[in-house]
């Protein structure tokens, strides 16, 4: 017979047996690799931004120093080297007591006080003075230099109180008083007849480059002849090549006149001035008053006897 309820449910155990108590105390989590990558990822990421929160708050801070650094004045003061030595050079004729004329330095001042700039302005405003340079040579010098014109005429003015005045004129047309040139040299120079412009004016001379390069050649083709050249006349030259039939006449020792075609080729009536005066010798050198060059392929020669001839 089975026996009572009262005695179901009892064993030779012990104790109670409800279900918390039968594991004893709960079991501890397993942390597998693939958790603690994920973990480290998750760190990982936390790291780059606190990272890039650093940088940007530095980036900040170094813009605003700069901003900051910048609106304050900056003191330079320019170091204390006096000047001891000027080196002075130029390719021309210009002496060193004209520089210390026209500078006005003063041995001992502030080599970089000095103004370099204002100094070159003032050596180019000089008429004989084509260009300069004015640079410092550390540590207590100045070099400057100059570039001149090159002379090619000269030029006799009277100024307004009536005193006659010479004049040098350069290749381009420059007029300026010649400064260092010997007697020698300004005697190879011609004088010049300037071209008279409508209001009685000879000034800006106009063409002169030409008139320079009909000089150039004859001086290094027919030397003989250039240093027989006294006056170059522009009285038919103003200087415009656009008008045709502009002449520059030559006053020489030889020739009272010789007339050269602005426009045409210094050369090729050099050459045939030079057979002109060969033929004029060998003809027992009849007195010659004037030689039109200017002709197209020709050359009228007139002789004080009024005789014309034209040669090809």
């Amino acid at each position: 017979m089975i026996g009572r309820g009262k005695d179901k449910g009892e064993s030779g155990v012990g104790g109670s047996q409800s279900w918390r108590e039968l594991g004893g105390s709960a079991r501890r989590r397993v942390k597998s690799p693939w958790v603690w990558r994920r973990r480290l990822h998750l760190v990982g990421k936390i790291l780059w931004v606190l990272c890039g929160l650093l940088l940007l708050s530095m980036g900040g801070y170094w813009l605003w120093q700069k901003a900051s650094d910048a609106e304050e004045p900056i003191g330079i003061s320019a170091p204390d080297q006096p000047l001891e030595r000027i080196l002075f050079r130029t390719d021309g004729v210009l002496p060193d007591q004209w520089l210390s004329r026209t500078v006005d330095l003063k041995l001992g001042s502030n080599l970089m006080l000095i103004d370099i700039y204002d100094l070159k302005d003032r050596l180019e405003k000089v008429g004989q003075v084509q260009s300069a340079t004015v640079e410092r040579v550390f540590p207590n010098a100045l070099r400057i230099s100059v570039k001149e014109h090159s002379p090619v005429l000269r030029l006799v003015v009277q100024s307004t109180d009536g005193v006659l005045q010479q004049q040098i004129v350069a290749e381009d047309g420059t007029v300026y008083d010649g400064i260092g040139y010997t007697r020698t040299a300004l005697k190879r120079l011609p004088y010049l007849q300037p071209f008279l412009h409508g209001d009685g004016s000879h000034l800006p001379l106009l063409g002169i480059p030409k008139v320079a390069e009909l000089l150039r050649v004859s001086q290094k083709e027919y030397p003989m002849l250039w240093k027989t050249w006294e006056v170059v006349s522009l009285e038919h030259y103003s200087g415009d090549s656009r008008l045709p039939g502009q002449v520059i006449e030559l006053r020489t020792k030889l020739i009272p006149r010789i007339l050269f075609g602005a426009n045409k080729d210094f050369a090729l009536q050099l050459n045939r001035l030079d057979y002109i005066l060969g033929k004029v010798k060998a003809s027992g050198n009849p007195s010659v008053e004037r030689i039109d060059l200017s002709l197209r392929g020709l050359a009228a020669v007139q002789f004080s006897s009024e005789q014309v001839n034209i040669l090809q």
